[in-house]
């Protein structure tokens, strides 16, 4: 009978814990069922944004063949369009009675029709100042308007990128024998992306490509890509354009009979001269690169979205106050900020008497070993800002001593901007070292005077710190840069491109036997200590004995360098004039 009773009781228990998993199981699949209900109402979309074209031909055969290829990619995803370009939008109005959005207008319908996801990709080449815009516009969107809003990246912005894009070129290039080449025309900028250019030619290089790259308003120039097809003895050229489309750049300031045409002054110089009016657009190579950055950015490997600025309090001012805020990574070694950072700032206050200079440092640890080693105080660069308004500033000028407009440069900006509209008067930010075409040129002549006098093989090696940013382009522009100047530097990179190992190639190339290694820093820190000219087995100076050079070591920061406090001068004398970011 007992026993009765306990089979009975674990029988009892049994269906009670079967119950219990089968609704357990069934609330499971009910809660699966439900995330995917809600997963198919989700409304998600994606904005194809470009330019622009009002050549119909042209449009269909590039930019709707994109927009054709990323609808058949995410068919989950409604793919609409957008124009930056107001000029074309309103011909194709008046003409065609076309409509295109802006990509404003495209999101904003996008809002009012309740979509969650977005996801923006723009046609662009590389990010230079309209895709800056785009990012700004997108920014807008940012306050929670939608549960997911992504920005793709252009075709060149990662390092992996030009290697992508020049293996995509590979299938448009026509079979080239001796003497002959391929000359591409960029639209080139003054933004600093313009540095990609040089970049895309370094990658062509380095593949073996018979390709030169030029730009119709940056760098490098036809003239400069005519002193190279010269010297590499070429005689015959084709011309493409490396842009979305073949549209009025292609057809005329390439392609046309005017006498400053490119076909025209090549001609004039003795090439013979062949034309190809085909835009990337056209490639499908490139059509799938743009599919990539959209995929990118949907797993969430796109540019990251910077939240909509809100602006702080409006401030009162003195009249006439001013001040100079001065802005580094920081360094932690006394001597070694004494001679570069301090140096700068004194430089900076000696030739703007009227301003008030003040220093903030963007590293917070660095921040916090001043303080807990030495007692110093030094405010980050938010910090400062507070406190100049606080102090009733009515005017800043923020003078970055960063190398070149990378990820802390943005960091920066993106502090400054809820200042800009009503905390002071006036709020301007100063330019990196490198960041136009014309910076990198006074940068190159500003390194000629720490350089040692050099023999046939023996050279300088400059570490640049190195980025996966955009703005890692601009080592390659230096690089170029000082090729035309036809001086014995090799610019490499800690966590970038160019590596050590693209340097070395090209020291063994040129017959280099001795070297001279060189910090491309502010200050000679860690980097240049360590992994420049440690005695570890993974430092530059370890690894080139290792490959057979001599090897000798300057621990110089820029900062020392007179001709480059200089330049810091400049730029701030610029930043009060109005040339601002």
């Amino acid at each position: 009978m007992k026993k009765f009773k306990i089979l009975s009781l674990m029988l009892a228990l049994i269906l009670v814990v079967g119950s219990f998993a089968g609704c357990a199981k069934k609330e499971a699949v009910a809660a699966e069922q439900k995330r995917i209900e809600e997963n198919k109402e989700m409304k998600k979309a994606i904005v194809v944004t470009s330019f622009g074209t009002s050549y119909a031909d042209t449009r269909k055969v590039t930019i709707e063949a994109v927009e054709e290829k990323i609808t058949k990619a995410f068919p989950d995803y409604e793919v609409r369009r957008a124009f930056t370009s107001d000029i074309i939008i309103k011909k194709l109005k008046e003409r065609d009675n076309i409509s295109v959005d802006t990509l404003q207008e495209a999101l904003n319908k996008l809002k009012e029709e309740g979509f969650q996801q977005v996801i923006v990709q723009p046609l662009h080449i590389i990010a230079g100042a309209e895709y800056t815009d785009i990012l700004e516009e997108v920014s807008q969107f940012n306050d929670g308007t939608f549960e997911k809003l992504v920005l793709g990246r252009p075709i060149l912005t990662q390092q992996e990128d030009y290697e992508k894009a020049v293996k995509a070129l590979k299938g448009q290039l026509p079979e080239l024998t001796e003497g002959q080449a391929v000359v591409f025309m960029g639209h080139g900028t003054h933004h600093p992306a313009n540095a990609s250019y040089a970049d895309l030619q370094s990658v062509m290089d380095k593949k073996g490509l018979n390709a030169y790259v030029g730009t119709v308003e940056g760098y490098p120039a036809l003239e400069d890509v005519i002193k190279k097809l010269k010297k590499d003895k070429i005689k015959e050229v084709t011309l493409m354009p490396y842009m979305l489309v073949a549209g009025d750049h292609a057809n005329n300031d390439m392609a046309g009979e005017e006498e400053d045409s490119w076909k025209t002054i090549l001609k004039g110089e003795g090439f013979t001269v062949n034309t190809y009016l085909h835009g990337l657009g056209e490639n499908a190579a490139y059509q799938d690169i743009y599919v990539e950055h959209v995929k990118d950015a949907i797993e969430g490997k796109g540019e990251v979205v910077p939240k909509k600025a809100v602006s702080v309090e409006k401030g009162a001012w003195q009249e006439g106050k001013k001040g100079l805020l001065v802005v580094s990574f920081g360094t932690s070694y006394a001597d070694t900020r004494k001679v570069t950072i301090d140096a700068v700032e004194e430089k900076i206050a000696k030739a703007f008497p009227k301003y008030e200079t003040r220093k903030a440092f963007t590293s917070d640890v660095i921040i916090k070993k001043l303080k807990d080693r030495d007692g110093i105080l030094i405010d980050t660069p938010e910090e400062a800002l507070k406190k100049m308004q606080e102090q009733e500033f009515e005017e800043v000028i923020v003078q970055p001593l960063h190398i070149m407009a990378g990820a802390e440069y943005n960091d920066l900006l993106d502090s400054v901007k809820k200042y800009e509209e009503k905390a002071f008067k006036k709020i301007v930010v100063g330019k990196p070292i490198l960041d136009t075409p014309a910076d990198h040129k006074v940068a190159v002549e500003a390194l000629k005077a720490q350089l040692p006098k050099l023999n046939k093989d023996q050279a300088v090696v400059v570490m640049g710190h190195g980025t996966h940013h955009p703005s890692n382009a601009s080592y390659a522009c230096l690089q170029s840069m000082i090729d035309d100047e036809g001086l014995n530097v090799y610019v490499g990179t800690v966590e970038g491109y160019p590596t050590l190992e693209d340097v070395t190639q090209k020291l063994k190339k040129d017959n280099i036997k001795e070297v001279t290694l060189m910090p491309y820093m502010l200050v000679a820190g860690d980097h240049a200590n360590n992994d420049m000219a440690g005695d570890e087995e993974d430092s530059w100076k370890t690894i080139l004995k290792g490959d057979g050079f001599s090897v000798n070591t300057y621990l110089h920061g820029l900062g020392e360098n007179k001709k480059y406090q200089d330049i810091y001068v400049d730029h701030a004398k610029k930043a009060i004039e109005g040339e601002e970011e």
